[in-house]
């Protein structure tokens, strides 16, 4: 039924929830989003949010989104898992002498 009224509706409410979610840096999932609706007076479903949050493409970001800020891993240079270490099986060797 595409030509169904309630198809095409706009949710009135799909405006607070974008602004909720875009003041939380993007990090806001459903739950806290409808939390901070509820601070401010609106009542909303949390399945309600969701497909509201789904329909317009919106996603809580997370540390998988992100680059590494831990100054760790193969970006810094010299570090053991970093290319440039020189990783390979015969550097790992002890130095001493094995008998």
């Amino acid at each position: 039924m595409a030509g169904h009224t309630e198809t095409e509706r706009i949710d009135p409410i799909a405006g607070d929830v974008h602004a909720v979610w875009r003041d939380s840096h993007e990090r806001y999932r459903a739950r806290k989003i409808k939390a901070a609706l509820a601070r401010k007076g609106v009542t909303a479903s949390r399945r309600r949010i969701v497909d509201i949050m789904k329909r317009r493409g919106m996603r809580a970001r997370t540390r998988a989104d992100g680059p590494n800020r831990t100054g760790r891993g193969p970006t810094r240079p010299g570090s053991r898992t970093s290319s440039a270490a020189g990783s390979t099986a015969a550097s790992r060797a002890p130095t001493w002498p094995v008998t």
